[in-house]
């Protein structure tokens, strides 16, 4: 017989006085694609999850700020920020690397009510965090529209 996977959201709601609604949660962070057996690990897994996000944008502003001269992607598209947005998008690269950091610790001296915590405040912050993240996406994307006069002299082959 086929052992049924726990639903996440009903595990979920055992925490719901103590952490943000599953759906909003879910939505950003696409909680239901993680794969548990129970809720022994639950928030830790929550924050994991949470985290990951986190890397990932870290990983994408780290790019930019300190670009790999052979990645012609990472040179185009920094150049469509001025100094003040490099400097605004290093201020979020570093409220972000103190999430990530502070998971880390979590991950080598676990502590279920800091999971707790890092959930709810990182929480608080992801709606400023995502508005930013919004410009810089939506700049590296218009980026590819600008033209550059020396992008046609570059040999590619």
């Amino acid at each position: 017989m086929k052992e049924e996977k726990p639903n996440l959201k009903e595990l979920y709601k055992k925490f719901q006085n103590k952490l943000p609604k599953f759906e909003i949660l879910d939505e950003e962070f696409e909680l239901s694609s993680v794969s548990i057996k129970d809720d022994t690990f639950l928030i830790r897994t929550i924050r994991r999850r949470v985290n990951e996000k986190v890397v990932f944008y870290c990983r994408i502003i780290e790019g930019l700020l300190y670009p790999n001269t052979n990645n012609f992607m990472g040179m185009l598209e920094l150049k469509s920020f001025d100094d003040d947005e490099k400097n605004k998008m290093f201020e979020l690269y570093k409220k972000l690397m103190l999430y990530e950091r502070g998971s880390l610790i979590l991950d080598v001296n676990p502590n279920e009510k800091e999971d707790f915590n890092y959930i709810n405040k990182l929480w608080k912050d992801w709606v400023n965090f995502k508005k930013e993240l919004i410009k810089i996406t939506e700049k590296m994307k218009n980026s590819w529209h600008e033209k550059d006069e020396k992008i046609k002299d570059n040999y590619f082959g």
